[in-house]
């Protein structure tokens, strides 16, 4: 019969323990840079999206102001097409709104995923009325993750006038570290 020794203590050593370390960081150090890297993808790919829903909002915007698209992000409907009925000359693409919810008089509203996806409390739209190519203000100066609006009038190289009709505009948003500019089909 086979007697076992009553003072040795069973374990891990040292070494084992360092070793498991050792593995552990080495992992960490390759998984959490591809985790921040595809984090920031998805955050841009949220901000191409919100760039999208803008370009329906100011396609909309065209198409009730018969063909004029409008000079910021404030221009009603009612400014460029003075025809418009009194339900549709109150619209605007924003309505003097610039993080969500988005009041009823905004073509914006009906979005509700729409919002800075780096930080939901900061402006996810805002004018930028400069010539082409307009490029939005870096962090700190302009928060990452908005959508900026640039109207143009029909020379298509003079920013557009608030209040008044643009005959061409450009969506530019800013990603993680630098500018997205929307390129349309």
């Amino acid at each position: 019969m086979k007697e076992f020794n009553k003072n040795k203590q069973g374990g891990f050593t040292l070494i084992e323990l360092m070793v498991v370390v050792v593995v552990i960081s080495i992992l960490a150090a390759i998984a959490i840079p591809n985790y921040i890297s595809l984090r920031y993808r998805a955050l841009e790919a949220s901000v191409k999206s919100n760039m999208h829903t803008m370009q329906a909002a100011v396609e909309e915007f065209n198409t009730l102001a018969d063909g004029s698209y409008p000079g910021d992000l404030d221009t009603r409907v009612g400014q460029v097409n003075p025809g418009a009925g009194p339900a549709v000359a109150v619209l605007s693409l924003a309505a003097n709104t610039r993080v969500p919810p988005f009041p009823p008089t905004a073509l914006l509203r009906p979005h509700p995923g729409l919002k800075n996806p780096f930080t939901p409390t900061d402006n996810v739209v805002e004018n930028l009325l400069v010539a082409p190519p307009p490029v939005p203000p870096a962090p700190p100066a302009g928060p990452r993750g908005c959508i900026y609006y640039s109207g143009y009038q029909i020379d298509g190289v003079a920013p557009s006038i608030p209040g008044q009709a643009a005959q061409s505009y450009i969506i530019t948003g800013y990603g993680s570290e630098q500018p997205i500019q929307l390129v349309l089909p």
